[in-house]
This record gives structure tokens, sequence and C-alpha cells, in this order.
């Protein structure tokens, strides 16, 4: 679950940073990334969550049947940061899988070498925590990055 209880069952000083709404079309994925840059300006992870904003948006906007796309950075006082990105969902849900074929018949798509497929995944790697939320019509993916990478989640 994101932000979740500390080991003490503290609830964390959770705080909203920013949102903000863009039309779900390839050319919104640049703009979005510039609001957040300019809003997480000094963050330690701000590369990251740019990075991962991208991968996230971009699969709303290809894999949703969203017009308008939600962005939601939330904050806390240690510096985690957790970035929301809010689509009105797809009839499949976020893949986090990856098909991988050595039959050269096989459709392009399923190898490594494919040129999409590699969103999911970068969000995996990079992230500290993420999910996903699926409220019809509603469907929200996250992610959790620590101040810095791979730090102790106490």
């Amino acid at each position: 679950m994101p932000m979740c209880e500390d080991a003490f069952g503290a609830a964390p000083v959770v705080r909203l940073l920013e949102r903000a709404a863009f039309s779900a079309a390839e050319g919104s994925v640049p703009e979005a990334r510039k609001w957040a840059a300019k809003v997480l300006e000094g963050h330690p992870r701000r590369d990251d969550a740019l990075l991962l904003l991208s991968e996230t948006f971009t699969n709303a906007v290809v894999h949703t049947r969203s017009t308008v796309i939600g962005v939601v950075l939330l904050g806390e006082e240690d510096q985690r940061l957790q970035v929301e990105v809010v689509s009105e969902g797809a009839e499949t849900l976020p893949c986090t899988c990856r098909r991988v074929s050595v039959d050269a018949a096989a459709p392009a798509e399923w190898g490594e070498l494919a040129e999409s497929g590699r969103g999911v995944r970068l969000v995996r790697a990079i992230a500290d925590q993420w999910g996903y939320i699926e409220d019809r019509p509603r469907c929200v993916v996250w992610f959790v990055l620590h101040p810095h990478p791979n730090a102790d989640q106490t």
C-alpha cells in the first residue's frame, strides 16, 4: 500500500504537493513532465520521478480510454515522494510480465528488442514501491520514491 504506516503504527504526514490534469494525447507527456519538473525542483529523486512519470503517463495515453489524465504529487516530511497517474482505465490491467520467445516467427512485440513494453519494467526497477488501484471507471497507477535509491523503509 502506498505511503503506509511505519513500524510503530503511526501514519506518515503526507501532503499534497500539487495536482494537474492533462489531455490524453502524446503531446501532453512532455507537458506533464515539464510541470512536474518545476514542482519537484530540488527533490533528490526528481530525475527518477520524471522518468517514471513519463512512462506511466505514456501508458495511460496509449492503453486507456481516457480523454483526460490526472497527475497527483504527494510528499512526506522525510522527502518520500508518491506520484499518481489517474486515468479512466482500460480493458486490461497494467502488465508486469513480458512475453519472451526464442521462436523467430513470434511477433516482434514479444521479445527484448520490442519497441514498447518497458514502462512497467522501469517502474518496477526504479521505484521503491508501486502498484495500481482499479476502481472503475478509474484506475490509479502509483509509485513511491524514497529520498535515496534503495533506502531503508523504516
